[in-house]
């Protein structure tokens, strides 16, 4: 899967990964995002925004998730955590921003 990402500086990069894991681990070594918590759901620092039209791909966002979103300043539409993305069909392509710090 390609996936398009724009940082905070909005800088495009491309990546080829097979999961979001793989984009978490890459994206944070780096240091685009903080992913202070190693991907546990409890920090907010990979915080991004996805695009509407590709939310059919993406597992749904969980309570706890939603949680962590509700408690954010820049939330927006498609706001998910990254590290809690997971695709629940096949895509080739999808494009996510990197959202401000919080």
């Amino acid at each position: 899967m390609q996936v398009i990402v724009t940082d905070r500086s909005g800088d495009v990069a491309e990546y080829d990964v097979s999961e979001f894991s793989e984009l978490f681990s890459v994206l944070g070594d780096e240091l685009k995002i903080d992913a202070l918590c190693g991907g546990c759901c409890s920090c907010a620092t990979c915080h991004i925004y996805t695009e509407i039209s590709d939310e059919k791909y993406l597992s749904d966002c969980t309570e706890e998730e939603q949680d962590i979103l509700d408690g954010l300043l820049h939330v927006q539409a498609g706001s998910r955590l990254l590290c809690q993305l997971s695709k629940k069909e096949n895509v080739d392509s999808l494009k996510i921003t990197i959202a401000q710090a919080e």
